[in-house]
């Protein structure tokens, strides 16, 4: 748990003090890649459906939602039009987890 929570903090830390020029050169830069990149977005898909029949089927654990919020991070990583979604879907990861250590205590 504490290397989640270092690397919780690492990337905040980078967030916020990363230089504004960077963030605008790289989505400037990622504007003009092409989309071909779908085949990096098919693993995290699929992992993700396996997770929700999974989840479905009754095999519930107190992580549930946390694995989906880890998967849905990695699908809007992989596929750069769902770029916006990367802090809510860390942030919903983050919840679940925090959720998750308070229920098991």
């Amino acid at each position: 748990m504490f290397w989640f929570i270092g690397a919780f903090l690492i990337a905040s830390a980078i967030f916020l003090f990363a230089p504004e020029q960077a963030s605008v050169q790289s989505e400037k830069v990622s504007a003009r890649k092409s989309q071909g990149h779908i085949s990096l977005f098919i693993l995290p898909v699929i992992v993700l459906a396996w997770i929700l029949f999974t989840l479905l089927d009754g095999h519930n654990g107190s992580y549930g939602t946390a694995a989906i919020g880890f998967v849905l991070t990695s699908c809007a990583i992989a596929h750069s039009k769902f770029h916006k979604f990367i802090i809510p879907c860390a942030c919903l990861t983050a919840i679940s987890l925090i959720i998750g250590v308070v229920l098991a205590a």
